[in-house]
């Protein structure tokens, strides 16, 4: 599938469950990305193209990409105050779309801080 594609069917999928849950996360979509105020994520599977994600990774895994502003240093970058300048940035891997959907209610609609978001498996992650 073409990454856009995916993407966007990816978004679809969790605009769907959300609006089960009584949420609406279809206003806070603009395309494929989710965003409010300095906030952004967006989520895709791993599919038969190389770029969607590790070769040996079993095909439907759920991937994240977040960014945005922050208030409070996570603590596991507390060495690195004096580089902090109010942004994050996070990508990995979710279990289901039931966290994917936790996930994105919390960093969006919550605007909960780093150290308080609910359990992801992250690859990578900085200010």
């Amino acid at each position: 599938m073409d990454p856009i594609d995916n993407e966007r069917t990816t978004a679809k999928e969790l605009v769907s469950y959300a609006q089960q849950q009584g949420f609406d996360l279809e206003s806070l979509r603009n395309d494929s990305v989710f965003e409010k105020k300095q906030r952004w994520v967006f989520l895709w599977r791993k599919d038969e193209s190389p770029s969607s994600g590790p070769a040996n990774e079993q095909e439907g895994t759920l991937h994240y990409s977040m960014q945005g502003a922050i208030a409070v240093l996570p603590d596991k970058l507390k060495g690195s105050a004096g580089s902090f300048r109010g942004m994050w940035t996070e990508a990995g891997t979710l279990k289901n779309i039931e966290q994917a959907f936790e996930l994105v209610k919390a960093w969006l609609i919550d605007g909960t801080e780093v150290d308080y978001l609910p359990q992801r498996q992250f690859r990578r992650y900085g200010i």
